[in-house]
């Protein structure tokens, strides 16, 4: 995504330290508030292609809310309807639909995850927000009751003041570090491997398919265009195999796994190393939070990460709606107190579920994950599990 000439900048309401999905969902929710914002970002290009790209149902009004509904399905968005799961024998164990509240859609909608980025970034600076790309480095400082960024693009070195500050700047998070911000991790043991595949056919209605081989676990995750990307854990000494071999080779290595799997072209995508974080509220002086991966990353295994950044970017964002551009530190630090208490206290069972996902993924030899089969065959059995299986997917229940 382009961005046209930097506009200079001394004052702002909200500077965002990171323009991924999780900085831009916040400037873009805030679009048309009168707040001003500045988004920094180290990227010049596009966001990476093989993070999450499945929007959840009970999200879709929140989008159109935020007038960027239509926008996605004008870059190619699509529709899938449910998730199945297969035994190690590729058979069906369980199908969990999505629910037909009449409220929210009854499917999954999907875009690649880097036009999700730039759909939201174009929000955000058709309202009140101006972004700065390419930043190499930054520095905060205490300015008054307001924060200083010092930041440098290029050879040329800026600065801009904020009353509350965001970090939305991953899982590294240099925000988080400067502030001095407690974060507690658990790094997985096995990295997590993406391929780019076109199955040899195409179902009409998309599902996301996961696979408990005898191995290890397999998802294959709708794209758009009739693509579909396909994740498993591997050992660091299988990357060069996975890396390098040729879309025939690969159809290979998946098949010894789930004979039933077939692709016209595969292709390796990237790998990545899952790590489950949570941080510590911001207790020092001035107005501060992370949001996104900065704040509470997440195992892929259940793909929320980015639902969880809409959710949590609607909440805050409703609540500094209520403030007038060139609002004081004193009227802001309320609002700050509220939302970390409340979504805090929201987001626990979340993170403690989606870890036990992760741990569940997290093995080369699940041996067929027996006791996870025999759960998803009561499951199949026992239609208020089903349900409640559903609603929780399509993000209707914590």
């Amino acid at each position: 995504m382009r961005v046209g000439s930097v506009k200079p900048i001394e004052q702002v309401d909200i500077g965002i330290i990171g323009a991924g999905i999780a900085g831009a969902a916040l400037a873009a929710a805030l679009a048309d508030s009168g707040l001003r914002v500045l988004l920094l970002d180290r990227r010049e290009g596009l966001l990476d292609t093989a993070r999450g790209d499945h929007i959840q149902p009970s999200l879709v009004p929140v989008l159109s809310r935020w007038d960027v509904l239509q926008d996605l399905l004008e870059a190619g968005a699509e529709r899938r309807v449910g998730t199945r799961w297969f035994d190690s024998q590729q058979q069906p164990i369980v199908t969990v639909d999505v629910p037909d509240t009449g409220a929210t859609p009854p499917w999954f909608l999907f875009l690649n995850h880097e036009r999700i980025g730039e759909v939201l970034l174009k929000r955000a600076l058709r309202g009140d927000a101006n972004l700065v790309s390419g930043v190499r480095q930054w520095r905060l400082e205490r300015d008054g009751s307001a924060w200083r960024i010092d930041f440098r693009r290029g050879e040329k070195e800026r600065s801009a003041r904020c009353t509350l500050l965001v970090g939305a700047d991953g899982t590294g998070s240099s925000v988080r570090a400067q502030l001095g911000i407690q974060a507690r991790r658990h790094r997985y043991q096995f990295p997590i491997a993406v391929l780019y595949g076109r199955p040899a056919e195409q179902a009409q209605d998309r599902t996301l398919d996961v696979y408990l081989c005898r191995e290890r676990m397999l998802s294959i995750i709708p794209r758009t265009g009739g693509w579909t990307k396909i994740g498993f854990p591997i050992d660091m000494t299988e990357l060069p195999q996975w890396r390098d071999s040729a879309s025939s080779e690969l159809n290979a290595l998946i098949q010894r796994w789930c004979p039933a799997l077939a692709f016209e072209q595969l292709s390796f995508g990237a790998i990545y190393p899952p790590v489950s974080l949570r941080t510590d509220s911001y207790g020092g002086e001035g107005a501060a939070l992370l949001l996104g991966d900065a704040c509470h990353a997440m195992h892929p295994a259940r793909s929320q990460g980015m639902n969880t950044c809409f959710r949590v970017a609607d909440r805050l964002a409703s609540m500094l709606r209520g403030l007038q551009t060139g609002f004081a530190e004193a009227a802001v630090l309320p609002l700050i107190k509220q939302f970390e208490s409340e979504f805090r206290a929201a987001l626990e069972p979340q993170l403690a579920e989606n870890h036990a996902a992760g741990l569940q993924m997290d093995t080369l030899d699940g041996g067929g994950f027996p006791d996870l089969t025999s759960q998803l065959r009561v499951a199949a059995q026992t239609p208020e599990v089903l349900r409640v299986m559903a609603r929780r997917a399509a993000g209707l229940e914590a």
